[in-house]
């Protein structure tokens, strides 16, 4: 690999044989609703920075939520596009869960929270950077790239999260992608970041708030996320696959694991024959 991005690297820290499946042998995993739900989201609040970058003023948060709307109907269509690519992976149960999730509520629920992130987090944010893309140099011989999802003039780099579960007040400075960030900053802006802040938009079944984590003096290690970096590729090369999870977990779950499937016919045929098989497939 050339270069490996931070969701790469999270892909792997979570069950490496998604890793595997998703980035060695290439296979699309079934898509989600709530994937599509935040993608959705993500592209509105960019599109909104960038335009208020251009002029002062971005989006009327009516704009917005059109924009929103338009954007998640379109991630629909390839949700559909993509379930029916992905079939011969989609367990039952995968299926059952993903039928149970209304859309429309998803709807409504992002224009709560486009509503109260409008009112209470826009107008304290001048941005600076949106979108950027990075690429930097690693002992590894492999690029770190990626893009910073928004700095604001004041040189704080924010991270947005949405959740539906109450955060805790977490030491951010652990965070590895605030870590990637701060790195990425100092190599696009020439400086250090002057703060860390962590975003989240909190929904509920009735409503939406904000809570936010923030470093107003942020400290990262730079040698030791370049260790990880390094181990975690380390392990690639030496086809290091293993998924660890225990039963219960979720993560690997029939109902949410869109490679499940995959795992139990990794398990069974063992690695060499599996990646010869899909290669094959591949090629």
């Amino acid at each position: 690999m050339k270069h490996v991005s931070f969701t790469q690297l999270m892909t792997y820290v979570r069950c490496p044989e998604h890793f595997l499946f998703r980035y060695i042998l290439g296979m699309k995993r079934p898509p989600g609703k709530a994937q599509k739900h935040g993608f959705a989201l993500h592209e509105t609040f960019a599109y909104h920075f960038d335009q208020k970058k251009k002029d002062s003023k971005g989006l009327k948060v009516r704009d917005a939520k059109e924009f929103f709307v338009e954007v998640f109907r379109s991630a629909l269509q390839e949700y559909e596009m993509e379930l029916e690519e992905t079939k011969s992976l989609i367990t039952r149960e995968f299926l059952a869960k993903e039928k149970t999730i209304d859309v429309n509520q998803l709807v409504a629920t992002g224009l709560r929270g486009i509503d109260v992130y409008f009112k209470e987090m826009n107008p304290t944010i001048i941005p600076d950077l949106v979108e950027e893309p990075f690429a930097i140099p690693t002992p590894s011989n492999v690029d770190l790239v990626g893009r910073m999802d928004m700095t604001d003039k004041k040189g704080i780099i924010h991270e947005m999260k949405t959740t539906r579960r109450m955060p805790n007040a977490q030491d951010i400075n652990l965070d590895q992608q605030l870590a990637i960030y701060q790195l990425a900053y100092e190599k696009l802006k020439g400086k250090k970041a002057k703060g860390i802040a962590k975003d989240y938009i909190v929904f509920s079944k009735r409503d939406a708030k904000i809570v936010q984590f923030k470093v107003s003096k942020p400290f990262f290690d730079k040698n030791a996320v370049m260790r990880n970096i390094a181990s975690i590729m380390n392990a690639v090369k030496h086809n290091v696959f293993y998924c660890i999870h225990p039963a219960e977990s979720w993560v690997c779950s029939k109902e949410w694991c869109g490679f499940y499937r995959l795992h139990g016919e990794l398990r069974k045929a063992g690695l060499a024959k599996f990646m010869a098989r899909y290669m094959i497939k591949r090629a």
